[in-house]
């Protein structure tokens, strides 16, 4: 056992400087032990030395009180008496106090003792009966009497000026044991230190030092680095180790290469295709009508190293493509020049091998819609990889959505184009088609009064009502005109709202006042939602200045709880007629359409109060959507 702790003490690093280490803590613990013991004993000196301090005071001020008891008046001496006799008993308390006594087994305890044990002797038989009886009889405190007392309190208080140096004094023996306590740990201390950081610097320090520089060449590509550390510890054994390892670097290193460039490899056709697929979804997202996809193609070819590519395109569920683009300079096959795509495109997801030549068929197709094939012309020794494989499916499944979201987006133009051409159709039939009638059954009148050879007043009349439906067909052209440029720019719904309020606010002259209350500036809508909107509420203003009669024109626009879109146009005019059909059938119509296409609620009716109450509900399409997603 002995061997064993003398083996670990020289032959490891661990073990010398842990053994340091824990000398030095247990002197450290050990010099703080016992200051926390000396100091502990010590932990009231200074009360007790303040206590024994103010007996000094509280006996002259026992002397004090005496002297000024044949001095007061009769009404005064009882209080006087009560309260020196409190500061006799008081005394008497600090004196007999269990903390005088100190700390059981104190240093330089028996001096203290026997001094405070005189003191307590001398206040109990001498002092208190001599102040006990002058306190009770003050007649007797005659001059001699006073200068009698003044000199045994004065002896007194120099025994407790004695008592109080010797508490002085055995803090102070205390406090020099713990500094001596203190001095001899420290220079044991310094000593330990001095002798651990010397056997660290020779070996520790040294042998690190030499490691590191062998590292540091390893680390920049030597690998024939070695070390000469001669120990029987962990460095000697660490440096050995370092030996074996830097030979064992020096043959795997050429592995590691070849497994890296692989890797590297790898990465760049990872993030070739990666940059190929974001570029491609970038190209089919983007506006416009023609779709240029050469530069996809060449670069589908140069990433997968497949030279040979044919991107066919076709219109929906054609045989014959409208773009043939090829990656590679060649005569086209036979079937191409003359337009023989029919066993590509009906094979279009088939693999076919001839004359050591393989041909892989990628579908552009969506929807069982098909929009071309991708052909990939490749020799059959060097069939395709998973990755290559992967990519040509992505890039064509790329083209195929976008073909089919241009498709689907130029069909959504196409009905929205039809729609608006319904309603700009419907609104002229509504308006100028049946002022033009109108005008030419005035007409047809104007040539008959005329062929009757009628009065020049009949004429007139006819000539009146003519210029009447003229200006009524011109003002209702205005107006369709002033409907059809309707847009909302990047300023917004409100700003527009704003906008129209103005325009009505100059066509009213100063005789009506258009107000608004828009709330809804946080809540998206979409652009059909915004501009149904803004028809709708355009159409109940304008019937509200023609018809209402009214001051006061308010249009609000806010949300419920729920956060349903309101819309209410409100004003205090004469209200509607029971059939409010016959007032403004078209402009009606509209606004019934356009409420319809919000998939809202439209209610006309008067209020109590007087005036109309045009009300609009509908739910916006995000909520719409929130809703299905839940």
């Amino acid at each position: 056992m002995k061997n064993s702790i003398f083996d670990r003490l020289f032959n490891s690093i661990i073990f010398r400087i842990g053994s340091m280490m824990f000398l030095i803590s247990a002197i450290s613990i050990l010099s703080m032990f016992s200051s926390v013991f000396i100091s502990e004993m010590a932990d009231q000196d200074a009360l007790i030395i303040n206590h024994a301090g103010s007996l000094r005071k509280q006996s002259y001020k026992i002397l004090a009180n005496i002297e000024l008891l044949p001095q007061i008046s009769s009404s005064s001496l009882v209080k006087q008496q009560q309260k020196t006799k409190q500061a006799i008993i008081e005394f008497g308390e600090k004196v007999n106090a269990p903390m005088m006594e100190g700390n059981s087994g104190a240093l330089d305890q028996m001096p203290l003792k026997e001094t405070l044990d005189g003191i307590r002797q001398t206040w109990v038989t001498k002092l208190k009966p001599e102040l006990d009886l002058l306190v009770e009889q003050p007649q007797q405190l005659t001059e001699d009497k006073l200068i009698s007392i003044n000199n045994i309190i004065e002896n007194f208080v120099l025994r407790l000026d004695s008592l109080v140096g010797l508490y002085q004094q055995r803090a102070e023996n205390r406090i020099l044991l713990i500094r001596m306590i203190l001095g001899i740990s420290l220079m044991v201390t310094i000593f330990l230190v001095v002798f651990t950081m010397h056997q660290i610097s020779r070996r520790i320090e040294k042998p690190l030092s030499e490691l590191t520089s062998s590292a540091r060449k390893i680390m920049s590509g030597d690998y024939t680095a070695k070390t000469n550390i001669q120990q029987n510890d962990e460095l000697g054994l660490l440096a050995e180790t370092m030996n074996k390892m830097s030979i064992a670097l020096s043959q795997s290193y050429g592995q590691l290469e070849n497994r890296v460039a692989q890797k590297t490899k790898k990465l760049r056709q990872t993030n070739d295709t990666l940059e190929l697929l974001y570029q491609t979804s970038q190209l089919i997202n983007e506006p416009g009508d023609s779709l240029n996809l050469q530069p996809i193609t060449e670069k589908l070819a140069q990433i997968t190293e497949k030279k040979d590519l044919d991107l066919c395109l076709t219109a929906n569920n054609s045989n014959q493509p409208y773009e043939h683009i090829i990656t590679l300079n060649k005569d086209l096959p036979g079937k191409c020049q003359v337009g023989d795509c029919e066993g590509c495109l009906s094979n279009n997801n088939g693999v076919s091998t001839s004359n050591n030549q393989m041909v892989m068929r990628y579908p552009i197709i969506k929807d069982n819609i098909n929009y071309g094939v991708l052909v990939c012309n490749l020799d059959a020794e060097t069939p395709l990889e998973a990755w290559q494989h992967q990519l040509f499916t992505s890039i064509t499944t790329l083209i195929a959505n976008g073909l089919h979201i241009r498709q689907q987006n130029e069909q959504s133009r196409r009905i929205t184009l039809l729609n608006e051409r319904n309603v700009i159709a419907r609104e002229l039939h509504d308006s100028l088609a049946q002022a033009l009638s109108y005008l030419k059954f005035q007409v047809s009148r104007l040539q008959k009064l005329r062929k009757k050879s009628a009065s020049e007043e009949q004429i007139e009349d006819v000539v009146v009502e003519l210029k009447t439906g003229l200006d009524s067909a011109y003002m209702q052209l205005r107006e369709l005109l002033t409907t059809f440029r309707l847009k909302i720019d990047v300023s917004g719904l409100q700003q527009t709202f704003l906008e129209t309020i103005q325009q009505l606010n100059e066509r009213a002259n100063g005789l009506m006042e258009f107000t608004l209350d828009y709330q809804i500036q946080n809540l998206p809508l979409t652009p059909n939602e915004e501009i149904h909107l803004m028809q709708i509420a355009r159409e109940a203003t304008q019937n509200a200045l023609k018809h209402s009669k009214a001051t006061i024109v308010t249009l609000s626009v806010f949300a419920d709880e729920e956060k349903n879109i309101h819309m209410e146009i409100t004003d205090n005019g004469i209200g509607i007629g029971d059939d409010p059909e016959k007032l403004n059938h078209y402009g009606l119509a509209i606004i019934q359409e356009r409420s319809q296409h919000l998939a809202g609620d439209i209610a006309i009716r008067n209020l109590a109060t007087g005036g109309t109450l045009v009300e609009l509900i509908f739910q916006p399409a995000f909520i719409k959507s929130a809703a299905t997603v839940a």
